[in-house]
């Protein structure tokens, strides 16, 4: 495995790098990146400027343009490509030679200065290459120079990059890194060529969860069918111009991001964050699958809020929504530090799946859900709210279909309820006990 796994953002906030000797248009560029995207922008007017902070490091990326009053023919350019700083140039007009040289040059982005939303752009641009910093792409080839040119490409666009000089290898980081959601692999391969490669990764990973973009020098004009066919995202042929294989990365991506965002749309509950009921049932019945590989199975909650409706009538639906938020956000904590599934089930219900926990370990953790709901305080004119819930807990049985095992559990929440609220109550299927906590 080559060592090329690392991430070139910087652990702290980005810093941006700002060299443009008009003020008007610097503030402006300013105003536009900070209302995309979160960073810290140093600004510069002259080359000796830039120097000076270019030499202090941890530069995320820098946007330039290609002409400074002390530096009027793109030394600019070559000062950042000497210390290896991306560079996203702002220039008045298109230069064909910086085109051909652009990986040279450390370009990760060219942007003409032609009409009003060129501003924009440079800011979608920067925003682009800072959010690359949370995308793991893998190359695999066999060739080192070619794999190690690439590598170095993307790494300059502040991706974490993989490598891998065999299809097997391949296959193994895939196995041990889940958060790679790009391929970029060679097609003419010792072991496992890329098209078999391909057949084998999608048959693991769903093109909504990790792209695949095959790379080949062949002059069969068949192949890009061939891997595309075979679950391809994207293919390219060599030699290929490295902006357009930025270009189709870049558009990878952001298919990524946005089958993302409609994920969460769809799984989260719109108030809380919180899984919906039918993600719930989804995860809850994928876990219940593997369980029989665990020596602990877990245990299943529910929770519900203690007089809800009297909170609506007295303070109103705004401070309603306020507690819930508040509950959501102790579920999302919780299940955060102890990998639960947490969801809302509906109205002030929500349920909790404890994964491969003992049933005494799994019993404190709700006890700990209920206890941090008990002690939960209000501000302002919400400060008089006191809220409990009550739950039940079950063990899981894994001879036992999902919808049973929510009913033992709702049965145990009743039950706490009768006995008084703020509680937990509990059946443990295989002794059956009864507790009262």
């Amino acid at each position: 495995m080559d060592p090329a796994n690392s991430k070139s953002a910087p652990t702290n906030s980005p810093k941006v790098l700002l060299v443009e000797d008009s003020p008007a248009l610097s503030r402006l560029l300013r105003q536009e990146i900070i209302n995309k995207v979160e960073c810290d922008i140093v600004e510069c007017r002259l080359l000796h400027e830039a120097i000076s902070e270019i030499t202090k490091g941890e530069i995320t990326v820098a946007v330039t343009g290609l002409n400074l009053p002390d530096a009027p023919d793109g030394e600019i350019l070559n000062v950042l490509a000497r210390y290896g700083t991306p560079t996203i140039l702002f220039s008045a007009s298109f230069v064909p030679d910086l085109m051909l040289n652009y990986a040279s040059r450390q370009l990760v982005d060219y942007i003409v200065k032609d009409d009003i939303t060129s501003s924009a752009r440079v800011a979608s641009a920067v925003s682009r290459v800072i959010s690359n910093g949370s995308t793991s792409i893998l190359v695999v080839d066999d060739m080192m120079a070619v794999r190690s040119d690439l590598v170095a490409f993307l790494q300059r666009q502040n991706f974490a990059v993989y490598a891998a000089k065999t299809g097997a290898e391949a296959l193994q980081i895939l196995e041990q890194n889940r958060e790679i959601e790009i391929v970029v692999t060679d097609h003419f391969m010792p072991d496992i060529d890329g098209f078999e490669l391909t057949k084998r990764i999608r048959s693991r990973h769903g093109s909504d969860r990790l792209r695949i973009i095959g790379v080949s020098a062949s002059t069969d004009r068949h192949l890009s069918a061939s891997f595309l066919k075979a679950g391809a995202s994207d293919f390219v042929y060599r030699p290929f111009l490295p902006e357009e294989l930025q270009c189709r990365i870049d558009n990878n991506v952001e298919t990524l991001r946005q089958l993302k965002r409609l994920r969460y749309v769809a799984e989260r509950d719109p108030l809380t964050s919180l899984f919906n009921r039918r993600a719930f049932f989804e995860r809850a019945n994928k876990y219940m699958q593997t369980i029989e590989a665990q020596p602990h199975y877990g245990a299943i909650s529910i929770i519900d809020i203690d007089h809800f409706k009297s909170i609506n009538d007295a303070f109103g639906h705004d401070a309603g929504d306020e507690v819930l938020k508040s509950i959501g956000k102790i579920l999302l904590d919780i299940a955060y530090e102890e990998n639960l599934i947490a969801s809302r089930l509906g109205g002030e219900e929500f349920a909790v799946l404890i994964k491969s926990k003992g049933d005494n370990e799994a019993l404190t953790i709700v006890n700990k859900i209920v206890d941090e709901i008990r002690k939960t305080e209000f501000s302002g004119s919400l400060s008089e709210i006191k809220i409990t819930a009550s739950a039940g807990f079950v063990e899981i049985n894994r001879h036992d279909e999902l919808c049973k095992q929510l009913n033992r559990a709702d049965h145990m929440l009743y039950r706490a309820k009768r006995l008084g609220r703020d509680r937990i109550c509990t059946s443990l299927v295989s002794d059956d006990i009864e507790q009262t906590l």
